[in-house]
């Protein structure tokens, strides 16, 4: 069965890089960015911190989001204990979005998402939604009105899986299933979540994921990102050897966050990533930022000829100039395999009340 298994995996990475595309063009991302943004772009509700966002566009035209979000009285830290995902749709997937209902509650203790479901990323194939995301769940202390203890933090960190549900309609209902969708030592430790999950042009789908290097400590041996691939979006996927990035090998230093957060998608000529850098030393000039990357198979990557996305920072069209203590969980909503809208989430910098929010950045054509 094991080495049946085996030769499974080795068959289906021989034809992922069988199937490599050539390499994408030189995309600019900053050229596609306005210069000013819309406070019209903000997506955030009064009693929530609002998060991480994922949209889809059905035949009909409607745009539908699904998002992150838990109660502000909590603080921005309880995102590992007490997110749930919610739903809004609008005409155009700038938005305005509105809000209907909470598509993926926690479901309660004995459950591998029992206290905690987040970083939603949806796709339509064959007239079915899939809705991955990453689930946890904590100790017997966890209260839904209390922020987790230090040690129970640690818990709902360390628990976090990743898991897909299924429905036949955008509004749900949503069904899940008693197991993550990854969840075996082969694809990481202490951390199995934040999935990104693509369409590859030879019909299969592609997951980048984050999780731990082995090592001591709370991080181990670092935080990478790994491409896996399967041939239907339920599974089985195969991980890729090597992550997206090991700045150990650039800097011949241990890092805690080689990148963290991030979005991949096709281009009709290759693939694309938005990555974010945090850990200095960094790994283009631009500091802490949202950098481009590519790939021509969607498995090994390298930082593109014009890195820049955003640095963590927006000039809005009244005029000020805002910068965040956060601007990440890029998502990405394309037309043709076009990218039409940036998805971020921000929490800005020097509030003495956090309150994060979405933002749906219209691309320029």
């Amino acid at each position: 069965m094991l080495l049946n298994r085996r030769m499974f995996l080795a068959g289906l990475l021989e034809t992922a890089v069988a199937a490599r595309t050539s390499e994408p063009t030189s995309l600019d991302f900053r050229e596609l960015l306005p210069r000013r943004v819309s406070r019209k772009a903000v997506f955030r509700q009064k009693d929530f911190m609002v998060w991480c966002s994922s949209v889809v566009r059905t035949d009909d035209g409607t745009c539908h989001m699904y998002f992150s979000r838990w109660p502000l009285e909590l603080g921005h830290r309880s995102w590992v204990s007490h997110s749930e995902i919610a739903y809004a749709t609008a005409k155009r997937p700038e938005g305005p979005f509105t809000f209907h209902s909470v598509a993926l509650p926690a479901r309660g203790a004995g459950n591998w998402d029992g206290h905690m479901t987040h970083n939603p990323c949806v796709i339509a194939h064959e007239g079915k939604f899939y809705l991955y995301y990453t689930g946890s769940h904590g100790l017997d202390t966890w209260r839904p009105d209390k922020a987790a203890s230090e040690e129970d933090w640690w818990v709902h960190r360390s628990h976090q899986r990743i898991g897909v549900a299924v429905a036949d309609s955008p509004a749900g209902p949503w069904t899940r299933f008693d197991k993550p969708l990854i969840d075996t030592p082969e694809y990481g430790q202490g951390i199995i979540g934040v999935p990104c999950v693509t369409k590859r042009p030879d019909g299969g789908f592609l997951l980048v994921y984050k999780t731990l290097a082995p090592g001591e400590g709370k991080f181990g041996g670092g935080v990478f990102h790994y491409p896996a691939i399967a041939s239907t979006p339920l599974g089985p996927f195969v991980r890729h050897p090597r992550p997206m990035v090991d700045k150990t090998k650039i800097f011949n230093r241990h890092f805690d966050f080689h990148i963290d957060d991030h979005v991949e998608w096709y281009g009709g000529d290759g693939y694309y990533a938005i990555v974010k850098d945090h850990d200095a030393p960094y790994l283009t000039e631009y500091g802490k930022c949202l950098y481009l990357m590519e790939s021509g198979d969607g498995l090994d990557w390298h930082t593109a000829a014009h890195p820049l996305v955003t640095q963590f920072a927006l000039d809005w069209e009244d005029g000020v100039h805002e910068q965040f203590e956060r601007l990440e969980m890029p998502k990405v909503f394309l037309e043709k395999g076009r990218p039409m809208v940036l998805y971020l989430a921000a929490l800005p910098a020097g509030e003495a009340t956090e309150h994060s929010f979405n933002i749906a950045i219209p691309l320029r054509r």
